[in-house]
């Protein structure tokens, strides 16, 4: 199994633990912000990577729209931030969902295929613990 794998299933480890938490202790607002936080970061991790690739198109017009989008995961999690928490799970989940449809459907130039697989199973993993915690925090 590749490194990046590794760290990016790794990486799923804190939605699951703040949804067991979420799960076993209802009335823990720690563990709602918990999971809402991680997703946040995360969120702006993936509009980061974006960023990255814009940087390496040599067609301005194409980086001009890729650094545009790049902005908006972070912006999606600064609104969950501040929002109450079951929108702010469902926030999110969109989020998430909008970022992968997006490379799946216009996958940038500069986008390896590995990543993108590998952003498709995240994605999956990710999504059910952001909506089982908007469920729950209801």
């Amino acid at each position: 199994m590749s490194y990046p794998r590794i760290l990016g299933f790794a990486g799923i480890l804190p939605f699951y633990l703040s949804l067991l938490a979420v799960l076993l202790w209802p009335q823990s607002q720690l563990a709602l912000v918990a999971l809402i936080g991680y997703g946040a970061v995360i969120l702006s991790f993936l509009g980061a990577v974006h960023w990255g690739m814009a940087m390496q198109l040599p067609d301005q017009t194409q980086a001009r729209r890729s650094y545009v989008f790049s902005v908006v995961p972070a912006l999606l999690g600064w609104l969950a931030l501040i929002s109450p928490y079951q929108p702010a799970l469902i926030v999110l989940a969109a989020g998430f969902g909008w970022v992968w449809l997006r490379e799946y459907q216009h996958p940038p130039a500069t986008m390896p295929a590995w990543y993108r697989q590998l952003r498709g199973t995240l994605t999956a993993a990710i999504l059910p613990a952001l909506i089982l915690g908007a469920i729950f925090s209801g």
